[in-house]
């Protein structure tokens, strides 16, 4: 009889060691699946402060675009001098053979909202070449002639004009025209001048 009790005893605690043990599993996988959803919530918030940020950066390029066009329009100026003109320079051709004369081009363009009335007899407008080597200048249209234009002239709001020259090849300076030379072969470069306001370089070759 003890036998049996005892026997009893120890299958009662068997089974009360197994549910003991199957409910701290159960609590244990309670707590992971509560825990999951906090872990889960916080990707999508994640997500929606990323969308936020680019949603601000995008919608501050608009402002920089009008800002810039607003910076374009004040550039616009309602008065015009000479220094405002935008004067480019080019040759017809980039290199030249011995028999070959230079022809020379000079665009004139007024970007303002206002016409440039300018007297050219004083602010002169003129053609001059320069050796590219040693930077000398070598000629000028005006040296030995009048320039291609002079007088009063006007150069409308937003249009270009456009001047000419051909080149004998002989160098000159200011009054000293006579027993006038050819210059060497070599390298130069041609400014397109109205007053002081000239041109970006024009490179060309010389063959002799």
């Amino acid at each position: 009889m003890i036998i049996v009790v005892v026997v009893a005893l120890i299958v009662w605690g068997l089974v009360a060691w197994g549910r003991s043990s199957q409910d701290q599993t159960e609590q244990a996988s309670s707590e992971a699946t509560s825990a999951a959803p906090e872990a889960t919530s916080s990707a999508p918030a994640t997500e929606e402060e990323a969308a936020k940020s680019e949603s601000s950066e995008t919608s501050e390029k608009p402002t920089e675009t009008e800002s810039e066009t607003s910076a374009k329009e004040s550039d616009a100026k309602g008065t015009c001098d000479v220094k405002d003109l935008r004067i480019t320079a080019s040759t017809d051709k980039p290199s030249y053979k011995a028999n070959e004369q230079p022809t020379m081009y000079m665009q004139v363009e007024n970007p303002t909202d206002a016409d440039c009335e300018l007297t050219l007899d004083d602010d002169t407008l003129r053609f001059e070449v320069y050796a590219l080597d040693s930077n000398q200048r070598m000629w000028a249209d005006t040296d030995c002639y009048a320039s291609v234009i002079s007088g009063e002239e006007v150069f409308p709001a937003g249009e270009s004009r456009n001047f000419q020259a051909v080149w004998s090849r002989a160098g000159s300076a200011p009054g000293e025209c006579s027993d006038r030379s050819p210059v060497p072969e070599g390298s130069y470069f041609l400014h397109g001048v109205i007053d002081d306001n000239a041109s970006d370089a024009a490179p060309f070759n010389l063959a002799t």
